[in-house]
Order: C-alpha cells, then sequence, then structure tokens
C-alpha cells in the first residue's frame, strides 16, 4: 500500500480552532473551570498554535488538550484530526499508524481510550418504534495480542469452528440487537451468552412496552408477549423466513432487518483481523454510534474526547 501522508496539507491552525471548539465550547478554561481572559499572554508558546497558558486563579499551566486524553501528546492538531476520522471510519490501528507515521501501541492506546468513552456514552434509551426486531449474532473473538504460555489455554486459531451457541467463555461472544423499523435505529449488546435470563431483560430495555416485536424462533424470546409486547417468530430451521400473518399481502413477520445489520456489522470488523473479546463492546459501541448518526458531529466528538473537569467554580 503506497503511503500518502496528509498532515502538511492541513491548515494546523484550523485544526486547532476546530478542537478548541470541541473540547471547550464556551471558551478556553483551566480545569478548574476558570476561564482564560481576553488577550492573556501565553505561558509557553514553542508550540504554536498550541499554546500553554497559566490561569490567574489557581496557578494551573494548561492548554487545550488538559484533561483530556491528548493531555501530554506531541502530536500535531492536523494529525489528531486524521487520527479521530480514522477511528470514527473505522480503520485499522496498524494502516492507520503506518498512514500517519505514528506509534501502533501510542496509537492503539489512544483508539481504545475514545472507543471507551463512546460505549460508555451510548443512547440506553429504549426504541421509541411501534414495530422491532431482534436477533443474535456470534463473533469470533478471543484474546488477540495476548501471551499464552500455559499449553491448557492455547491462543484461539483464526475461524473458529466451535460447535454449538457461542458464548463469551468459547470465544464465540454473542451479541444482541434490537432494530427498529420506523427510525432505522439499532441498540446492540456484547453479552456472555444467549440464556432466556440473559436477553430477555435485553428486549425489555431496548423496546417499549407495547412496541410488536419479531424474531426467529429462540426459546430466549419466549418471554417477550408476557412482557406487554406483541411477539411473532419465523422458523429459521424450517428454512421460514418471512410470512404474512394479517393477510395483507406483506410478509410482515420476519428479523431480516437485523440479519442486514450483522452484515455491515461484520463488514466493519473484518478489516481488524480479530479484535481482541475485552475490547469487543468498544467496537461495536462505534460501529452502533456510525449506523444511529450515519455523519459525524460535533456532539459526538465531544462526547469522545471532551474534558473532564474536576470541579467548576461556585
Amino acid at each position: 500500500m503506497i503511503r500518502f501522508p496528509l498532515t502538511d496539507l492541513l491548515n494546523q491552525q484550523e485544526c486547532y480552532n476546530f478542537l478548541l471548539d470541541i473540547l471547550h465550547p464556551q471558551g478556553l478554561c483551566c480545569p478548574y473551570g476558570h476561564f482564560l481572559p481576553a488577550g492573556q499572554c501565553p505561558h509557553m508558546g514553542d508550540r504554536a498554535p498550541i499554546l500553554d497558558y497559566r490561569c490567574r486563579e489557581c496557578g494551573t499551566v494548561f492548554n487545550v488538550f488538559t484533561g483530556t486524553v491528548w493531555a501530554g501528546t506531541h502530536y500535531s492538531c492536523a494529525k489528531i484530526i486524521l487520527i479521530l476520522r480514522g477511528l470514527t471510519q473505522g480503520i485499522p490501528t496498524l494502516q492507520l499508524a503506518d498512514e500517519l507515521q505514528c506509534d501502533y501501541g501510542t496509537l492503539l492506546n489512544y483508539r481504545h481510550l475514545i472507543q471507551a468513552a463512546a460505549l460508555r456514552n451510548l443512547d440506553r434509551s429504549p426504541l421509541v418504534d411501534k414495530v422491532t426486531e431482534g436477533d443474535e449474532m456470534f463473533q469470533n473473538a478471543g484474546e488477540k495480542g495476548d501471551p499464552h504460555r500455559d499449553p491448557t489455554d492455547p491462543p484461539r486459531t483464526r475461524a473458529n469452528k466451535q460447535r454449538g451457541r457461542g458464548t463469551m467463555a468459547n470465544d464465540r461472544p454473542p451479541i444482541q440487537g434490537v432494530v427498529g423499523r420506523e427510525t432505522g435505529e439499532i441498540r446492540l449488546t456484547v453479552g456472555e451468552d444467549t440464556r432466556q435470563v440473559t436477553i430477555q431483560p435485553e428486549v425489555e430495555s431496548k423496546t417499549e412496552a407495547g412496541a410488536r416485536f419479531y424474531s426467529d424462533e429462540s426459546s430466549a424470546y419466549n418471554l417477550v408477549e408476557a412482557s406487554g409486547r406483541p411477539h411473532g417468530t419465523v422458523c429459521h430451521s424450517q428454512h421460514e423466513y418471512a410470512r404474512d400473518d394479517d393477510g395483507d399481502g406483506v410478509r410482515e413477520v420476519h428479523c431480516n432487518t437485523m440479519e442486514g445489520i450483522w452484515t455491515g456489522l461484520r463488514n466493519f470488523l473484518r478489516p481488524f483481523r480479530g479484535v481482541h473479546k475485552g475490547y469487543l463492546a468498544q467496537y461495536v459501541a462505534m460501529f452502533e454510534w456510525a449506523h444511529n448518526l450515519k455523519r459525524v458531529t460535533l456532539g459526538f466528538l465531544q462526547i469522545l474526547i471532551t474534558p473532564p473537569f474536576i470541579q467548576l467554580p461556585t
């Protein structure tokens, strides 16, 4: 793959202004919330446009990245923008590190910090749709990168052929998903298994009472009807994939929409050539954000890298 560095083609000041708007929409301030007075001279300016200031209230030296995942970084503003772009688009870490001439381990650490923020801030409110679908997907994910010196604990081989339903323990963690047919929004969760005691609470938390719910014939969904959600199923084992129950000529009983979401998720995960199961939920969260938003927004970027202020002045 030919390298094509872009950092020299981007205006550093414009990139700085963009990051400043994300991290400090009300204006630059120190980690304790003391705003920078207009016209104050910088404490240090050797990395312009990134300038260090000394707070006149508490004496703290800070810059635009203080308190964020980028605190202490030597990356330029343009490189940070390109890293954020690559992470939100799902570009593999090795490819991104090679293109931007970054250290792979450092970039991977940034990826996990940023994706952890995406996972923490997922919208977990129930879907407002009156018709929803649910399904599970099993994703091969072992302990990529972890040493396996114990002969009784061999590393996972590619194309895991473990028979039966996948679990977190056998390196085929299940991902339970619900999609709304009206909004198209999804709610995804990486779980330990697909037992009824695990799946039922997920359905109840992701849908509103009274919403019609369609799934396959899995016994994990047997109590959905009892929870106040009209439930229809198709029997995939009998090669049934869609059925018309109300006689209007439309085969409304199916979970094909959710099956299509799984195709998109697999395509999103495939370029990574394997994901550690401990971080799988982070990657799934990034896919969920991308699917529901469609386009990067200022609010989304604020969620990923906004500074967690220790306290605000009273």
